[in-house]
């Protein structure tokens, strides 16, 4: 039974920043769906050495060491050989791979070697035939631990964790299904909402983590299924709701941008906004959504005050309390929505820095409104973060706000 895994990412291209090491995020989470934590990420590049020191260390670490990449035909796929030389062991092409291989590849020049290559298998290793692909997994197990090979190109790899890698785990080797919750908060820092949980994030009964990105603060607690473990995960998040000033939204992996046209969609409703601060990232997060047409119906980014003023916004109103304010803000979602016919309207305004703001309006300030059939409202938010950090921060207000006035539940289970 594996308690911990480490991940070796192969590959000079993701060593050199040319490629993004998602396989190996995708891949932590599979693992620990079946119990099994990532205590470790490595990326090494094309090199024996490199990788036959990696596997060293890593063994000495954990007992379930998983290689990605450098499974491929050409020169500088390597880590078989780094591998074989590890365990001590041969390569020898296997025909019934060869046979699958040749099944799928073409017949460019040179295909031959690539299929001779690509059917290398390390003496005494567990053969997967890759169901995405040509390269196929390998499983190596002895005293030292169990070393298994996936091929880098994520469909790939993607599909023989799925038809190989899970499956084996789940025979008894992990540690079965982890719960994982996740608690919400878009008004708090995480340095404050640390603060309020510290009693709980002290302890590992149950396991707690912050996470934070720009405008929301995510606090996962994760506990296996046992009926223990879901009471103190229960109690847990009523502990949290309890003692965290404001709203804790509990999403359960919705997108809150699926979740918001949907309901609009679902009500007949439409939608326009008028950002300035955002400069669109509102309404480019709805429309990412396939199907947003359904609900939105266009927008405008008013960056100057001449440009408000000219969408609705009354000169009046700009001139006696200013851009970023909550009058404007509220001035701005009622103008682009009677200007788009649309049933809401919302609207976002602010300082991102680094200049502009006052004493009474810092740089990082912001405001969000949403004006719809029957009611209006506008809140702000002032949060110390770069200029982009400040934008995507205001989003996800922006968007919180919208899912206030839409009376949609703090706990959404889709």
């Amino acid at each position: 039974m594996f308690n911990f895994a480490g991940l070796v990412a192969v590959g000079d291209e993701v060593l050199n920043g040319e490629v993004i090491n998602s396989n190996a995020a995708w891949l932590a989470q599979q693992l620990l769906s079946v119990g099994i934590h990532t205590q470790w990420h490595v990326v090494v590049g094309d090199d024996v050495d490199a990788i036959r020191q990696a596997l060293e260390w890593m063994h000495q670490q954990v007992d379930l060491v998983i290689v990605i990449g450098g499974l491929g035909p050409t020169a500088d796929d390597l880590t078989k050989d780094a591998v074989a030389h590890y365990y001590n062991r041969d390569l020898v092409v296997d025909s019934a791979t060869a046979d699958y291989i040749v099944a799928r590849h073409g017949r460019s020049p040179g295909w031959q070697e690539s299929v001779s290559r690509q059917a290398q298998i390390i003496t005494g290793a567990t053969v997967w035939q890759n169901p995405k692909g040509q390269a196929p997994g390998q499983l190596i197990e002895n005293s030292r631990g169990v070393t298994i090979l996936l091929p880098g190109p994520p469909r790939e790899l993607e599909g023989l964790v799925r038809d190989f890698l899970l499956p084996w785990l789940q025979q008894g080797r992990g540690h079965g299904e982890v719960i994982r919750r996740t608690l919400t908060s878009f008004e708090m820092g995480e340095a404050t909402l640390a603060h309020q949980l510290l009693p709980l994030l002290s302890g590992q009964h149950p396991k707690m983590g912050v996470y934070a990105q720009p405008g929301r603060v995510e606090v996962r607690i994760e506990t296996s299924t046992s009926l223990k473990q879901w009471v103190l995960n229960e109690r847990a998040a009523a502990w949290i709701r309890e003692k965290v000033p404001g709203r804790m939204y509990e999403l359960n992996q919705a997108s809150r941008s699926h979740v918001l046209l949907e309901t609009m969609i679902r009500r007949g409703e439409t939608l326009s906004a008028m950002e300035s601060l955002t400069g669109g990232l509102f309404l480019a997060r709805l429309i990412k959504v396939p199907g947003a047409s359904g609900c939105v119906v266009g927008g405008a980014v008013a960056y100057i005050d001449r440009v408000k003023n000219l969408l609705g916004v009354p000169l009046d109103i700009l001139e006696k309390h200013g851009a970023v304010s909550p009058e404007c803000a509220e001035a701005m979602a009622a103008a682009i929505r009677r200007e788009y016919g649309t049933d809401w309207g919302v609207s976002t305004t602010g300082y991102a820095g680094p200049d502009g703001g006052d004493e009474e309006h810092p740089v990082g300030t912001f405001y969000a409104a949403v004006v719809g059939p029957q009611s209006s409202r506008v809140r702000h938010r002032v949060i110390a973060l770069d200029r982009q950090g400040v934008r995507e921060a205001a989003v996800e207000f922006t968007l919180t706000v919208l899912w206030d006035m839409l009376d949609l539940p703090d706990i959404y289970r889709p």
